[in-house]
């Protein structure tokens, strides 16, 4: 086995300032107590978790209070065009036109811009405005849509929404976006209202529709003011909702925080029409429309004199991330259900008007429960194919055989076999890693039930450790020994081509290869701060991340890494480097152009690359 050299030359980092995740505590005012306060940001999803607590006045040398000047290039997603300097207009001004106050909190956005959180007499007079272009709707016979949340799924349901037109081409709802008053919440508000995503995504169509509506048709905005529930026909529940002990841990580490999604139904119940539509499209533990939600928005209603029974629906999103991400909300398959007929039925009526269901027709399930069941059987079944592959995965390595090309073979299968999983580095995003998790959580504190979910938490403990077999294959490349090791990681996003790096498999990859002494440098082309992780940085260029190198691991198929010739490579990466490919980045060709040019390679699932010797240099 050959050791690497172990060397650094002519590398420079830059630094991502840390966040302090202190949210201010807002006193006196019911607009920024908010309903959903105690949970501050626990419960709505968003690129920042705590946001950095900083004042108008520290950055009154680099904010125009009136008209901040938008990049020519997106600081944080090249990939898409950055908003023009008229869609930021008044982003930072006061409802009045005056100046910001040097004393206000700003929320500041992962791409860096800074948002002034307002007070409550600007959030009023904004409010004020908001309800009367909601009534001025109505008045024309359109409906109030409301969306509580405005992380991944909320935003893109928003513009869905928000686009959705009559026969005659008129808009046929007013759409408002609610989020939180906070340092690490607002500026998804702010951007909403300047017609910008609150995601990076490569789908143009998504930053094209947003801009649309907030800025030409003007159906769609977004407030902090939880006054907004009371104007809508219809409320989605979009927030975020955690699982602490996640990745398969023993059953009694498991734990669902449900207390800040409470508060957050009973705001909605202390202000909700009488006959407002409630759907909840959040992936939620099994049971809790029926069992938590329901009751909450009964009681609440109870309070108020309203007799009539609520209107409560359940349709769980298939939002995915990448360049069809508008697509996945309008022109997909969705399974919907209510507490009861009146339920059902509104919820139908009103997905027919968003979703193309002459393609993807709406399917009924008979109760919450069910339709709640549904999502977390569906992604606990990709979960587990994804824990059967890594298998078969170790043993192909072991036996020299390519297993994607075998996988190849056998998905000609058409409707058994042709959706079979490929190796790869690991499971990341927001679902799988997670929502197994809540069916057994739900199952055992929600219902009663006493069933084990026995082979599908096994599947998420041999998934959560997928990252470390990576790990394993550049300490075996290192001769058993990174310690003082280089090694660059490429990708940090859980899936290919979007900027979403919720729970990454890379951060555990990164940390064993730390653990093991290594040091990691790293590179996204669509990741310019990892939010999740502040304490790592972003180098990026690829070529100051490759150079001079120990070893590199491939560890997420973007176009941009796919793409690369064998001589840019070459140029970067000095010969008795290491490379590990963890996702079929590099074909058989490019790999022995690779290692004829004196490079070591193995891959994940690759077992045919150490037949032909490429672990060690030609």
């Amino acid at each position: 086995m050959m050791a690497v050299t172990k060397h650094r030359t002519g590398t420079s980092r830059a630094v991502v300032p840390g966040r302090t995740g202190d949210e201010p505590t807002f006193d006196g005012t019911k607009l920024h107590e908010a309903c959903w306060q105690r949970t501050a940001l626990k419960c709505v999803p968003g690129r920042v978790e705590g946001g950095t607590t900083v004042r108008a006045s520290a950055l009154a040398s680099s904010l125009s209070p009136r008209r901040p000047q938008a990049p020519t290039e997106n600081p944080l997603n090249p990939h898409v065009p950055a908003p023009t300097a008229s869609d930021l207009q008044g982003e930072t001004a006061s409802s009045d036109g005056s100046a910001a106050q040097d004393d206000r909190l700003i929320s500041l956005a992962p791409d860096g811009s800074a948002h002034p959180i307002p007070s409550e007499r600007e959030s009023r007079s904004q409010f004020e405005a908001i309800a009367a272009a909601a009534g001025a709707h109505r008045a024309r016979g359109g409906q109030v849509v409301v969306v509580q949340g405005l992380g991944f799924v909320g935003c893109a349901v928003c513009a869905a929404v928000a686009s959705a037109t009559d026969e005659r081409g008129d808009p046929l709802y007013f759409v408002i976006g609610v989020d939180l008053p906070t340092p690490g919440a607002y500026w998804k508000v702010a951007k909403l209202k300047a017609g910008q995503p609150t995601v990076v995504s490569p789908d143009v169509e998504l930053v094209r529709v947003t801009r649309d509506a907030a800025c030409r048709t003007r159906t769609l905005t977004a407030t902090s003011c939880e006054d907004a529930y009371d104007l809508a026909d219809v409320i989605l529940v979009d927030i975020h909702l955690d699982v602490t002990g996640v990745q398969g841990e023993d059953l009694s580490a498991v734990g669902v925080d449900l207390g800040g999604f409470e508060v957050a139904m009973r705001t909605i119940g202390s202000r909700m029409r009488p006959d407002a539509l409630v759907m909840v499209e959040t992936t939620v533990p099994v049971g809790t429309c029926e069992t938590v939600v329901l009751p909450i928005l009964q009681e609440e209603r109870a309070r108020r004199g309203f007799a009539s029974g609520v209107l409560l629906a359940h349709a769980y999103e298939r939002v995915m991330p990448g360049p069809r991400y508008l697509e996945s909300v309008r022109a997909y398959w969705r399974t919907f259900s209510g507490v009861d007929a009146s339920s059902a039925l509104r919820a139908e009526q009103f997905l027919s008007t968003i979703i193309d269901t002459e393609h993807t027709p709406l399917w009924q399930a008979a109760r919450p429960t069910s339709s709640e069941l549904a999502k977390l059987l569906e992604n606990s079944y990709r979960a587990m194919t994804i824990a059967f592959a890594h298998e078969w995965t170790l043993l192909a390595e072991q036996i020299g055989v390519n297993l994607f090309e075998v996988v190849d073979s056998i998905r000609v299968r058409k409707g058994t076999h042709d959706n079979m999983r490929y190796p790869g580095l690991g499971v990341g995003g927001y679902c799988l890693t997670k929502d197994s998790l809540l069916a057994q959580w739900g199952a055992t504190h929600l219902l009663g039930a006493d069933t084990e979910l026995v082979m599908t938490l096994n599947a998420l403990q041999v998934n959560a450790a997928m990252p470390d077999h990576t790990a394993e294959l550049a300490l075996e490349m290192a001769g058993g020994d990174l310690s003082g090791a280089v090694v660059a990681v490429c990708g940090v996003s859980y899936i290919a081509d979007v900027a979403d790096t919720r729970s990454s498999p890379s951060a555990r990859l990164i940390d064993g290869l730390r653990a093991q002494g290594a040091d990691v440098l790293i590179h996204d082309p669509w990741v310019r701060e990892w939010t999740e992780r502040p304490d790592l940085s972003i180098i990026p260029d690829l070529a100051d991340a490759l150079r001079g190198v120990d070893g590199v691991i491939l560890a997420v198929a973007h176009g941009d890494y796919v793409g690369l010739a064998p001589q840019q490579l070459l140029q970067w990466i000095e010969p008795g480097a290491f490379v590990v490919d963890a996702q079929n980045i590099v074909d058989d060709d490019k790999a022995a152009l690779l290692h004829s040019a004196g490079l070591r390679l193995t891959g994940v699932g690759k077992g045919h690359w150490r037949t032909r010797d490429y672990q060690h240099a030609a």
